[in-house]
């Protein structure tokens, strides 16, 4: 009986991500036998707004624009994520179950998907490996919170 032999262009993908640097190689191998890889066309849907989030997507190639429709029904970017970023990452947290946001891909885009089901079952394999993950998401929402916050202080600054 033959081994497989781990998929070395998706740890290439983790190796060029900052968020994988703190994985061994056996980490990335186990984590890339859990993830697919997905290409997306400009305009294609990655989450739609309202549905429930099943998968977390490690963006390696491309850009998203996240969108949120205005009071007048009209959508708006709110931010555009390319390379190294992640959407979908309340995918593996209980509890949080549907997008606030459009996902849409700006340009040709390539991503690293990882299931809730496949999440679940690093957890209950890897412990560690989960608890790395979630750390690094934690990190993510924080500089993104503080994106935020930034944003919206200068905006007020610069009515007044």
């Amino acid at each position: 009986m033959s081994e497989e032999q781990p998929d070395l262009s998706k740890i290439e993908m983790l190796e060029s991500a900052p968020h994988f640097s703190y994985l061994t190689f056996d980490d990335k191998s186990e984590l890339v036998d859990h993830m697919e890889l997905l290409r997306f066309l400009p305009g294609d849907v990655v989450i739609h707004e309202g549905e429930e989030i099943e998968t977390v997507y490690f963006i390696f190639d491309g850009s998203v624009d996240v969108m949120k429709a205005s009071v007048d029904g009209e959508r708006v970017v709110l931010a555009t994520l390319g390379k190294g970023e992640i959407v979908g990452e309340s995918a593996i947290y209980t509890g949080v179950s549907n997008a606030t946001v459009l996902i849409r891909a700006a340009e040709n885009t390539c991503a690293l998907a990882l299931s809730k089901g496949a999440f679940s079952e690093i957890r209950d394999n890897n412990p560690r490996l989960a608890f790395n993950l979630v750390f690094d998401m934690m990190k993510l929402l924080r500089r993104r919170l503080n994106d935020v916050s930034n944003r919206l202080a200068d905006h007020l600054t610069s009515e007044g």
